[in-house]
């Protein structure tokens, strides 16, 4: 019987940490040995002539693998490995996954990207949408760069998507141990220069070489995470770098990017039934010049669910959980009951929140300002002071609410939160040369319904018209706004699948997952990608 520490403990929860211990055991089966008789005693029939050669073929294989085996088991107990081979042995056990597809499966493909991966293959988060997943595997460990951000007080993505994905995670479990060699190192290239990482990582070879000898040294997965607006521009001179470092002969770094798109230049929308544009074209990164110093191809990053967020709205709801998985048990570890909160049913006095002013970041921002006019005309129209019986009176806020960009990424600004849970729509829009923001997810964790401009892709298992609304042009947008205010059950119902998915899709820990666990030779992670033209 193998005990596993709590540290390899494999929770059914993804918020768990795992502090307990467990223990694995595997079924003994006595090994009987009978005693030779001659052949006129044995009472079981002579081999066929295809038994009688595939016996003949194999049995010296068996042996010679036995007495190799018994060889190899001496030196390594002569040389005091035998401990971390078997644990070794565990590990590789521990990972054969069990695979269950549900009857619903959109595709018949396995898709591990859409997954949060659960250790019991009985019952799966919902926010799988098709498929569950039972891994007896111990946890991956993670080694985190920079171990501490130069400044705390600006920690961000590192704080919000790395350093707690690995905390929360029930998969992941954060080292500070750079020479452990069964770790994945992950990378925020903001809060440390590319050049010194190439370094650290040198001398971490050359520490694990000298402990463990050149023939036990291997590389290992070194994932790039960049959370930059434009994009890290010195990516593939870092892979480069990187797998010189490690002594490797092929590629070590996987890179993970917000940026799939080139060419992206919006303006200010000329026409309300004009199409946004230009959105720019996706990278074709299979054909990129530069993809050779990467494994694989790069994939897509998006932000995710803050956990700040999430732990502000439990306690400003006293101790409410917004989690649908949850439904059916609502006891917590402590045996306490947890009220379940939905955070959609709410009382919602503002018709559209959209949280920016005309005339902010003219710069970076032409289209989101061009977007701002449109939602001023359409709250001067439907304002009710025209005198107008038949055009709805709309409730309109139009503005910021809260510190943004350093303070707002740092921590939570409560009234903006609050004006989010008012909210029956919240209106949210790209920057002119990059996607994907915080807004979006904020808007859906507080059960609104998230209006957003097209994107390259969506976030993970978010659909138009189903958990999210795209409009595409400004005649598009004010068109939905009226539709979505005048049909309440329709809202509603695309507000909660969207804040389904979020809370159960979106964690921190999710993204991660995703991205550690995920396949690596498509940009989405997936088995099978279809084709996508930007419109």
């Amino acid at each position: 019987m193998a005990e596993v520490t709590g540290n390899e403990q494999v929770s059914n929860t993804s918020t768990s940490n795992g502090g307990g211990k467990s223990e694995h055991t595997r079924s003994s089966i006595p090994s009987t040995v009978s005693s030779p008789t001659r052949k006129s005693e044995q009472s079981t029939p002579r081999l066929r002539r295809g038994e009688r050669a595939f016996a003949v073929l194999f049995a010296p294989l068996c042996v010679a693998a036995f007495f190799a085996a018994r060889s190899f088991g001496q030196q390594l107990k002569a040389s005091g490995y035998a401990e971390e081979i078997q644990s070794t042995y565990d590990k590789v056990i521990e990972f054969i996954p069990t695979v269950v597809v549900a009857d619903d499966a959109a595709d018949n493909v396995l898709n591990p990207d859409l997954l949060v991966i659960n250790s019991n293959a009985s019952t799966f988060d919902s926010s799988s949408r098709h498929y569950g997943i039972q891994r007896n595997r111990t946890k991956r460990t993670v080694y985190i760069l920079p171990q501490k951000p130069p400044n705390p007080a600006a920690a961000g993505e590192w704080r919000h998507f790395i350093q707690d994905a690995v905390q929360r995670s029930s998969f992941l479990e954060e080292t500070h141990d750079p020479l452990d060699q069964d770790s994945a190192w992950v990378y925020d290239p903001v809060r440390l220069k590319w050049t010194l990482t190439i370094e650290i990582v040198r001398n971490v070879t050359n520490d694990r070489i000298a402990r463990f000898g050149r023939e036990n040294y291997r590389p290992w997965e070194f994932f790039l995470m960049d959370y930059n607006d434009d994009g890290f521009a010195f990516w593939n001179r870092l892979g480069e770098g990187i797998k010189e470092a490690m002594q490797s002969d092929s590629p070590v770094l996987r890179f993970a990017t917000r940026r799939h798109v080139y060419k992206r230049a919006l303006d200010e929308p000329k026409n309300d039934g004009d199409h946004f544009a230009p959105l720019g074209e996706t990278i074709d990164w299979a054909n990129h010049k530069q993809i050779g110093s990467i494994y694989g191809v790069p994939r897509i990053l998006r932000y995710g669910v803050r956990t700040d967020l999430v732990e502000h709205l439990e306690k400003k709801f006293d101790g409410g959980t917004f989690y649908e998985a949850e439904v059916e048990n609502t006891t917590t570890s402590t045996g306490r009951g947890r009220q379940l909160i939905d955070l959609v049913a709410l009382d919602r006095s503002i018709d559209v929140f959209s949280p920016w002013r005309i005339g902010m970041d003219v710069n970076l921002a032409k289209h989101r300002n061009g977007i701002a006019q449109a939602l001023q005309a359409i709250s001067a129209e439907y304002n009710g002071a025209n005198g107008d019986a038949t055009k709805p009176k709309l409730e309109m806020l139009l503005e910021p609410v809260g510190q943004r960009a350093r303070p707002g990424r740092n921590s939570v600004q409560a009234d903006y939160v609050d004006a989010l849970l008012r909210s029956k729509i919240v209106i949210t829009s790209q920057r002119d040369r990059w996607e994907d923001h915080y807004r979006l997810m904020e808007g859906l964790a507080c059960g609104t319904l998230v209006f957003t401009d097209p994107m390259s892709t969506l976030p993970h298992d978010l659909k138009d018209g189903e958990s999210l609304v795209v409009y595409r042009s400004i005649s598009e947008l004010k068109e939905k706004i009226l539709y979505y205010v005048e049909h309440e059950d329709e809202r509603l119902t695309i507000a909660r699948k969207g804040h389904h998915i979020a809370m159960n899709n979106h964690r921190s820990w999710h993204g991660l997952e995703r991205i550690i666990f995920g396949d690596w030779s498509k940009p989405m992670g997936r088995r099978r990608r279809r084709k996508r033209r930007l419109r």
